[in-house]
Order: structure tokens, then sequence, then C-alpha cells
């Protein structure tokens, strides 16, 4: 008796096929439910890899993934304080990290919703660079905001800032103000009303001061807290070492996911392999 087969050429002759049939039936819930366990993994895999690298920046609270960078455009924050700026950038970028993007003077404008990718923030970067060093100085050139540089009103930005978040409906998310914090008179009242509005989001912020005087600081101290500013250690920069402010997480589940992926081809390899008869001498 002849056992039927796919291919007709190499068919082995079998006196009992009937007694086979129950571990046929077996093999093909294995192959079946190794097929399913491989495709699984394999997307698993796919999205794992899409985010593998990413971290926290931090420059963002903890417990937050993504957030929105509220950057002070004015007058007083332009020049050698880009480097401050550029350095926050990278950091970002480096930490593939998702993040939103509003720049104010007087008014604020949303340039990059939250989440966007890191390489939407990279093309930003290049405005935070000097193009040439001159008697020691860092020399800049003229951005696209430059013409729209005025006072300061930081309650502009940070409103922007939360209502990007509210219409992304982000969760978990933050506010990053990078500003010399040097805010206009008139613009007290808004400002707290804005502080006010960030605790009960429950939106926490942090603060990277860019050249801020010790009064200003002061103010904001007590507008969110003692603890909402970023260490300047973020940003020292010596000959022997340079901290980034990045803390990138280890891609442990991607590497988890890839060892099951491999025993799983392992084992599809093993169970399903085409039989092979002895010959009978």
């Amino acid at each position: 008796m002849r056992g039927t087969t796919f291919a007709r050429r190499g068919a082995t002759r079998l006196g009992d096929l009937s007694r086979l049939s129950e571990p046929a039936r077996r093999t093909t819930i294995v192959r079946i439910g190794l097929a399913l366990a491989l495709t699984a993994t394999l997307a698993a895999a796919i999205l794992l890899a899409r985010t593998a690298g990413s971290g926290r920046a931090a420059v963002l609270p903890v417990g937050a993934k993504t957030g929105v960078v509220v950057l002070d455009m004015s007058a007083s924050v332009a020049g050698p304080t880009f480097e401050r700026v550029g350095a926050v950038v990278r950091g970002l970028v480096a930490a593939n990290q998702p993040v939103g993007l509003v720049m104010f003077s007087d008014v604020a404008y949303e340039l990059l919703p939250p989440n966007s990718p890191p390489d939407a923030l990279q093309q930003f970067l290049r405005f935070f660079v000097p193009e040439r060093v001159k008697r020691g100085s860092p020399i800049f050139g003229q951005s696209p905001w430059s013409v729209f540089s005025g006072g300061t009103r930081i309650s502009t930005g940070l409103a922007a800032g939360l209502n990007a978040l509210h219409r992304a409906r982000v969760p978990h998310g933050s506010i990053v103000l990078m500003s010399d914090l040097n805010d206009s008179q008139n613009d007290r009242d808004p400002l707290i009303k804005e502080a006010t509005a960030l605790r009960q989001a429950h939106v926490p912020i942090r603060i990277l001061p860019l050249n801020a005087t010790p009064g200003d600081i002061q103010v904001f101290s007590h507008l969110f807290g003692p603890n909402v500013f970023v260490g300047q250690q973020a940003f020292k920069k010596t000959g022997k070492h340079r901290i980034e402010p990045i803390q990138a997480a280890s891609p442990w589940a991607l590497l988890a996911v890839g060892l099951v992926l491999v025993g799983l081809l392992a084992a599809n390899e093993r169970l399903n392999s085409r039989l092979v008869p002895e010959s009978v001498a």
C-alpha cells in the first residue's frame, strides 16, 4: 500500500497506514500551533523593534513617556544660550523620545504635536548649533523665528503646551519649560492661573533655566515647587566625560522575544522536518 503524499515521487510503501491517522492529527495540530506562535512572536518582535533603544530622557519627569517642550524664543534667550537648547534637543533625539514642541515669546505657537517622532524634532537642531566661533564666542545664524521674538509671556507657552496634551488625549504627559524665566510683570496673574491649571490636570512640569537669575528661579520655585528644576550636571561637559540628558532603557523585552522566536524556529525544524525512512538491509 502506498501512503498519500503531495508529491508522488519518493513515496513510501506502508502496510499499516490506518495506524498513522492519530499521529498525523497530532502532527497537524503541532504544526498549526507552531505557525500561530511564530506569527505572534514575529509580530511582537517587529512592534518592540520600533521602540528599541528608546527611553525616558532625563529632562522628563519620572513616569512620563512623552511630553511637550515649551521653548522660550524671546530676544533675551538668543545667542550662546542656544547651545544648552541644542544639548537638550540632542538628548531627546538620542533617547528616541517622542515629544511635542511649542515656542513662545509674547504669544505661543505649536510646531509639533505631542508624540511626534524624534526625527521631527531633529530638524530644528540646526538652528541651535553655532555656525562659527568668533573670539571665543559662538555665532548663531538667524532662525525663522527671530523676527517674532519680543517680550516674554511664559503663561502663553504653558497654556499652549497643556492644550496640546489635551487635544492629543495624551495620558501621563508632561511639560518641559526651557526659559530664562525673565517673565513680564504683566504676566504674573496669568502665570499663576496656568500653574494652578497644570496642578489640577495632574500634568507634571520640569524647568530648565536658561541662565536665569536666582530671583527668577525663586519665583518659579514658589509656583511649581523646588524639585521641578533639571540639575546642571545634566549639561556639564569636561575633557574626560560628558553627561547626556538621557536615561535610555535596555531592550530586554525585545531580547526575550528574540530568544522565544529562535526557540520556536528550532522546534519547528525539529518537529516538522521531513520523515526519512531508514533503509532495510
